[in-house]
């Protein structure tokens, strides 16, 4: 199997998600994570891939088609299995907190995550408006990452906690091993 990544960037039209879907599964692939944000009258679609290497050359091959079918203008990256690093655990591990947001935010995330020599293999992040009297924004962070072999979690737990403390949040996931639906 090859992973591939789709990108559909452009004006957001009804039933776009079902269409990168449908181009997906009928080139042989199988959709392994999406994303799709709506920015006004604007969106972006991401979707990571898996499918015989075939199938991915298809997909690259057919992705005018895809774009003049959706509108959108469509990027189709093939990519090389993802491979353990030297020096890095081969077990993923993942944290997640809940701040105010604030600019710098995840500057600080990834700088503490570079400082403790982890690797970032995955990010998602959203925001959102707290209902109430007080106008509030909260910043969601999820990281999976790969460890270095030698690595101190109490350290790093620490740095993240002082971390979260500044932004007024909370941890909601520590830095725990991310289990495999096969493992």
């Amino acid at each position: 199997m090859q992973h591939a990544a789709l990108w559909l960037l452009g004006p957001d039209v009804k039933g776009l998600l079902k269409h990168g879907a449908n181009f997906v599964a009928e080139r042989g692939g199988n959709i392994v994570k999406d994303i799709a944000d709506r920015f006004g009258d604007r969106v972006v679609v991401f979707m990571s891939i898996m499918a015989e290497p075939d199938n991915i050359a298809r997909m690259d091959a057919d992705k005018k088609m895809l774009s003049r079918e959706t509108c959108c203008d469509v990027v189709f990256q093939p990519l090389r299995e993802p491979t353990v690093p030297d020096g890095f655990q081969e077990a993923l591990h993942g944290f997640s907190v809940v701040t105010i947001d604030a600019p710098g935010l995840i500057v600080e995330l990834t700088r503490l995550v570079e400082r403790f020599g982890l690797l970032i293999v995955g990010h998602t992040g959203e925001r959102r408006r707290v209902p109430g009297p007080v106008k509030k924004i909260e910043a969601g962070q999820k990281f999976v990452v790969m460890l270095p072999e030698y690595f101190s979690p109490i350290d790093f737990v620490h740095g993240l906690s002082q971390l979260v403390e500044k932004y007024r949040g909370k941890i909601i996931s520590p830095l725990s091993k991310v289990p495999g639906l096969l493992s």
